[in-house]
């Protein structure tokens, strides 16, 4: 399992920082539009003010967004990110430098959270297929506030038609109730769906 964290963290973090691009050194190989428009679901699924954790938050520019956007509606959020890159995070704080305090670097399978949150992201994609129910329930248990929000996402490629069952069908098999799910199309084609547990 270890083999498996490190391999992928190492992965990740090489393929990202290769670029200038914010999107780009958050994983996200196409043009800016296309990426904000897959990641606004996240933004719509945050209804309140608070604190928001970010987990992979790689260079902090979803952070950046989700902050921007909500803002611009009256929500104020106080962005925290968890990344297992360490360049990544450093990116990170570059980015949010009035929030370095709020960066860290961690696998979030591990990691233990210094407070609770009103909002977490994450995706199944973190952790090995045998460890995501366990993964799920221990965010839900371990760095959600009472009434928050645990924010399950999955993007797709554009170019390539995947049938597989989407994050909130997977988490129902799971056991997991799901309040509520948005998604995100383009080119006519769904590419986002985040799944809102509570």
């Amino acid at each position: 399992m270890e083999k498996w964290f490190k391999e992928n963290a190492y992965n990740y973090e090489a393929d990202y920082i290769i670029y200038e691009e914010p999107w780009r050194q958050s994983g996200f190989a196409g043009p800016e539009e296309r990426w904000e428009k897959c990641r606004k679901p996240i933004a719509e699924l945050v209804t309140k003010s608070g604190t928001f954790l970010d987990i992979g938050c790689a260079n902090g520019y979803l952070l950046e967004c989700i902050m921007k956007w909500k803002f611009e509606i009256g929500i104020n959020i106080t962005p925290y990110g968890l990344d297992i890159g360490e360049k990544l995070v450093a990116l990170a704080k570059e980015r949010l430098s009035r929030f370095t305090d709020n960066m860290f670097i961690g696998n979030a399978f591990y990691w233990i959270p210094p407070m609770k949150f009103d909002y977490v992201r994450t995706e199944l994609v973190y952790v090995p297929d045998e460890l995501k129910k366990q993964y799920i329930e221990r965010l839900k248990k371990d760095f959600l506030n009472e009434d928050g929000a645990l924010l399950v996402c999955e993007y797709r490629p554009s170019k390539i038609d995947v049938q597989d069952p989407w994050v909130n069908e997977v988490l129902k098999d799971y056991g997991f109730n799901i309040n509520e799910y948005k998604s995100a199309f383009y080119g006519g084609k769904e590419l986002t769906r985040v799944a809102l547990l509570r």
